[in-house]
């Protein structure tokens, strides 16, 4: 039985392997302004305050290869401002760098600008329109791509401004795929996300809780498959509000050919699937998550390994 992600689900994190530590931190942090904390092994986090939650994790190997142009893998990370002011104070700051701008469209649901980072990976700025302004023909979210007008961008914000954008989050991830009814058939049926557009050419779209796209998926970059040591994406991470998602997927899974696994840290669990291109997608709950309640088609699932609630939990899931 097919059962829908919570609405609150979101991308959280993406990690990436890189051949140059400090290229990418002369990017996104000089750049983009997101700020950076050093961990084990050569591994920087990068995040929108500090001390703050890490949006990205960037892991250095100096022998990884080169990702080839036409291959599976990462189409772009999306960093998503509060407001379109946001996003044109970043504009301002990425201009004031004197940073290469790859493109900028107007996709009606949002305004977003491209830029590809100093390992080539593609990233998105972008901030949404109110979802009142959403447009939705025969049950999909109405997404198109036009001119993004940048001058009418930038005079929504003060050319002189030393303010520095609202700090952004993770929007969503883009992936080039090799087949996408395979990917359709991880993402929705087994994943539980929605399409929510699938009229673009050569692409699928899919989300939670009604939004544009958390996930998208195209086959522009052909069916080839990169190097297992290559620069970009290792994994990407889906956080959800209920707790018993993790034991469900991590119980259907193998039934449906899918590689899970488990793994028990001291602040929480993580299920890592891996998808039909060979990816870890990590799936974890997030710090409030609760119960699944009376009715819920997540509260019947196998709970085997599962830690016994304590009281407090007990009392959490109770509550209406």
């Amino acid at each position: 039985m097919r059962c829908s992600l919570p609405d609150e689900s979101r991308i959280s994190q993406v990690h990436l392997r890189t051949r140059n530590i400090d290229g990418v931190l002369r990017f996104y942090s000089g750049v983009l302004g997101l700020k950076a904390s050093h961990g084990p092994a050569s591994q920087v986090t990068l995040s929108a305050l500090r001390p703050g939650p890490g949006l990205l994790v960037f892991s250095e190997d100096r022998n990884a290869a080169p990702r080839p142009s036409r291959s599976t893998g990462l189409y772009h990370v999306a960093l998503r401002y509060p407001t379109r002011i946001d996003l044109a104070h970043a504009y301002r700051r990425i201009v004031r760098a004197g940073y290469p701008v790859a493109g900028s469209s107007d996709h009606g649901v949002s305004e977003a600008i491209y830029l590809s980072d100093t390992d080539g990976n593609g990233v998105e700025l972008y901030a949404d329109r109110p979802r009142s302004q959403w447009r939705r023909e025969q049950g999909e979210v109405a997404m198109v791509t036009t001119p993004l007008d940048l001058d009418n961008l930038m005079a929504s914000s003060r050319p002189a401004t030393a303010d520095p954008p609202g700090p952004p989050d993770l929007g969503h991830i883009h992936l080039n795929v090799d087949d996408l009814a395979v990917a359709e058939r991880f993402y929705s049926e087994f994943l539980g996300m929605a399409v929510t557009q699938r009229s673009y050419p050569g692409a699928l779209f899919f989300a939670a809780g009604g939004y544009h796209h958390h996930i998208g998926a195209n086959i522009w970059a052909g069916k080839t498959a990169p190097p297992a040591n290559s620069v970009g994406l290792i994994s990407y991470r889906l956080e959800v509000p209920i707790a018993e998602v993790l034991y469900c997927l991590n119980h259907r899974a193998p039934l449906l050919g899918y590689e899970a696994r488990m793994e028990r840290r001291a602040e929480n669990s993580i299920l890592r699937l891996r998808d039909p291109n060979g990816n870890w997608l990590e799936v974890q709950a997030t710090s409030n998550a609760v119960l699944a309640g009376p009715g819920s088609p997540w509260a019947g699932c196998p709970q085997e390994g599962r830690a016994p609630q304590d009281s407090s939990e007990q009392q959490k899931s109770a509550q209406p």
